[in-house]
């Protein structure tokens, strides 16, 4: 068996670890840490690489086993009441459970109560072995092979040694979409300080994954490269991003494919078989989106490898 065949079973094993691992808890906090720490990686990567995986994020998959569980426990006929059934699998409250069961069949819990088998067997087909199910490597293929194709994108996607670069940052914490406001900031900055030059590249560096963390709690760097010291003044601090060994991809792409992009790179890792490096996981920007004629991103997307 090639290395990496080898490889992209042990990231199969290790997910199976962890949906064994919800399936069994589903009536406990399922906290990302934990989570993220049976798999053995970090909380970002984990999540790009569940979602490429499973073709559904860690907190979908968790809601959706919890609500299946609980149609299973309706449908068999068990003496619970709806709040019992709720505290049973997890959920925060009785209302929060009824959203997500309604949302997720159609019907409400109590409606599905109600209802002869012969009606429920027509809106849900309920997995056996209390809601488990094993991904296989079929599921593997079948889900990478979707994402690439809904990356309807050409890419040239490379693993190489990334150098040092030391950077100028503001760091901005809530939504990403206001970070623009940071990097013009910090431009006007760099420039009265004569820190520009041919060179110089705006980066976006993460510190937070907002499929983690709560969105307002997201902290990201907005980034200018410069090549010397200078003193730090006020919020504009200094940062070295360490040289390493990266896959690095380039793409041309609007604001709402970022998402997709990140979860492709991630995906094209573990497709090649690499393992998550140490280091910071950054954007390059290579054009100013306002200038192209259809206002995409020209951005280099860099995942630490090895």
């Amino acid at each position: 068996m090639k290395k990496s065949d080898k490889l992209r079973l042990e990231y199969i094993r290790r997910i199976n670890k962890v949906m064994d691992y919800i399936n069994d808890n589903l009536e406990n906090d399922l906290n990302i840490e934990i989570l993220s720490q049976k798999a053995f990686y970090s909380q970002f990567h984990f999540h790009r690489i569940f979602s490429a995986l499973v073709g559904e994020t860690i907190n979908q998959y968790i809601n959706r086993k919890r609500v299946e569980c609980a149609a299973s426990c309706i449908i068999k006929g068990y003496d619970y009441t709806i709040q019992e059934i709720s505290e049973k699998y997890g959920f925060k409250s009785p209302s929060s459970f009824s959203r997500s069961f309604k949302k997720h069949y159609g019907y409400s819990a109590t409606e599905m109560q109600n209802m002869t088998s012969t009606q429920y067997s027509k809106i849900c087909q309920l997995e056996s072995n209390n809601g488990k199910k094993v991904f296989t490597v079929e599921d593997y293929i079948c889900n990478i092979d979707k994402l690439f194709k809904e990356m309807d994108m050409k890419t040239n996607v490379q693993v190489k040694e990334m150098p040092e670069m030391r950077v100028a940052y503001i760091r901005h914490t809530g939504e990403y979409s206001l970070i623009g406001s940071k990097f013009h900031e910090l431009f006007n900055w760099v420039s009265r300080k004569n820190l520009l030059n041919q060179n110089t590249k705006a980066i976006a560096v993460y510190h937070d994954d907002p499929n983690i963390t709560e969105m307002k709690h997201v902290r990201t760097s907005a980034c200018f490269t410069v090549d010397k010291e200078f003193k730090e003044e006020g919020e504009i601090g200094s940062l070295i991003i360490k040289k390493g060994k990266y896959a690095v991809g380039r793409f041309e792409i609007d604001q709402s494919e970022f998402k997709k992009t990140w979860e492709y790179m991630c995906a094209w890792t573990l497709d090649n078989g690499y393992l998550e490096g140490n280091g910071d996981y950054y954007e390059i920007y290579c054009n100013n989106h306002e200038e192209h004629p259809e206002k995409k991103f020209i951005v280099d997307i860099c995942i630490p490898v090895k």
